[in-house]
Parts: structure tokens; C-alpha cells; sequence
């Protein structure tokens, strides 16, 4: 009975090791790959720029946008900018004058954001995580009055080529 008993515990002592015999060494093999790199190019070497994902804030005056050239390619460096804003009141019709003849003359504010070389009216910040992404804040943004409807335009480029923005509205 000993050698059956001594047999049978060795037996499941060898199951139970046996059992336990695997590759899984539960070692954490770390971050995976890390993003793709992202082709960029700089942007007094860019023969095209495209302006994309512009989004203005009309309370402070930040607008953040992305840079490419026409093959997708991000554009990195920008260093001069221009940035105008345009505030409108309350149009008011004018009835003054003799006549059916009425008239309404839109008064507007403008703040203009330019960056030339050294002389900069605003912090220009492209993003490290995504290059090409850009984030312009002026300084000394506010309005005299307080406009209606505001209205704005980017313009960024090099040497040999200008990209704007269309004049859009802002919608607060």
C-alpha cells in the first residue's frame, strides 16, 4: 500500500510540474511600435501650401490650423503670419437723407496680428505631437466696442508663395 501510495504522489507531482511548464514568462514586452513618422518639409521649401482645419476662437483671438502641400506632405517652420479680424456692429439704417433713399453704413473694427520676421504681435506655436499643426494667439486681443458679427482671415507663406484663408465669419 506504501508503494502504491508512494507511486500515486509522485505521479501528481509530476502532472502538477508538468502542468506548470509553459512559455508564458508574463513579461510585459513594453509600448508597441511607436506612430508612424510624419513626412514633413519646411516651408521655405514648399512649393505649395494648403491651409486646413482652421478653427478661430472669437473670445481670445486663437486660431489654430494645419499646413500641407498639395501632396499631403506636413509643413513645418512657419514663422510669418498675418491674422486680420474684422468686428461689425449692429447694422443701423440711416433715414436721414431726403428722400425714398435709406442707407446702411456698416462701421467696423479691425485688429491686424502680423508676424515678420522678429516683429510679432503673437505667440505662433506648432504642435510637437502633430507637425504641421499650428496654434497662433494674439496679443491684446479685445474689441472697443462689441461687434455682432466678426470676421476673419489667415494669410502664411514663404518667399515665392501666399496662402489665404477666405474672410469667415465666426460664429460665437
Amino acid at each position: 500500500m506504501k508503494r502504491t501510495l508512494i507511486a500515486l504522489l509522485l505521479a501528481n507531482l509530476a502532472l502538477v510540474g508538468c502542468g506548470s511548464d509553459d512559455d508564458n514568462n508574463d513579461v510585459d514586452p513594453g509600448p508597441g511600435p511607436g506612430p508612424e513618422p510624419v513626412e514633413t518639409v519646411d516651408i521655405a521649401e514648399a512649393t505649395s501650401i494648403a491651409i486646413g482645419d482652421v478653427v478661430f476662437n472669437g473670445e481670445t483671438g486663437a486660431v489654430t490650423f494645419a499646413l500641407a502641400t498639395e501632396e499631403e506632405v506636413a509643413i513645418s517652420g512657419l514663422t510669418d503670419a498675418k491674422l486680420v479680424y474684422i468686428g461689425l456692429p449692429e447694422p443701423k439704417v440711416r433715414s436721414h437723407m431726403a428722400g425714398t433713399l435709406k442707407m446702411t453704413l456698416p462701421v467696423h473694427e479691425q485688429q491686424q496680428f502680423v508676424c515678420e520676421g522678429e516683429a510679432c504681435n503673437f505667440a505662433l506655436v506648432e504642435s510637437e505631437a502633430a507637425p504641421g499643426s499650428y496654434t497662433l494667439t494674439p496679443d491684446n486681443f479685445g474689441w472697443e466696442g462689441t461687434p455682432v458679427t466678426i470676421k476673419a482671415a489667415l494669410s502664411v507663406g514663404n518667399e515665392t508663395i501666399t496662402a489665404k484663408t477666405d474672410l469667415a465669419e465666426i460664429v460665437q
